[in-house]
């Protein structure tokens, strides 16, 4: 995952904990859309994620939680969408940063994964 965190400090001009931070949101956040087995099943394999997700902010609390508990009772991608800028707010980024992450863990994951993990993945975080 160190190169993942390089990409994205070097991209997009972010320190180290907002990069892993910003990251392990996104994964997180497709985990939960996902569901674990399905998220284990399409990338279980790759090294050091588990440890990546572990640093993510802890969500709930302040108005990224508040928005997150809204979201999840109305279903959908709202509730998707609030996890993701609640947590990249704590880790003082925009939602602006979070449209920028998903390209390059794209572009990451197509030298890692099959085209078809990408693909999901990708629809997963943008739908």
């Amino acid at each position: 995952m160190k190169e993942l965190v390089d990409m994205l400090t070097r991209d997009l001009g972010v320190n180290g904990a907002q990069a892993e931070g910003g990251a392990a949101v996104l994964f997180k956040a497709a985990k939960d859309k996902l569901g674990g087995a399905e998220f284990d099943q399409l990338l279980g394999g790759l090294p050091g994620l588990g440890d990546l997700m572990k640093k993510a902010p802890a969500s709930g609390g302040g108005l990224g939680g508040m928005l997150g508990g809204l979201a999840s009772a109305v279903g959908g991608n709202a509730g998707l969408i609030a996890t993701i800028v609640g947590g990249f707010s704590k880790l003082g980024l925009t939602t602006d940063h979070a449209k920028k992450f998903v390209p390059v863990i794209i572009q990451f994951l197509n030298t890692k994964v099959g085209p078809d993990v990408v693909s999901k993945l990708e629809k997963t975080l943008r739908g």
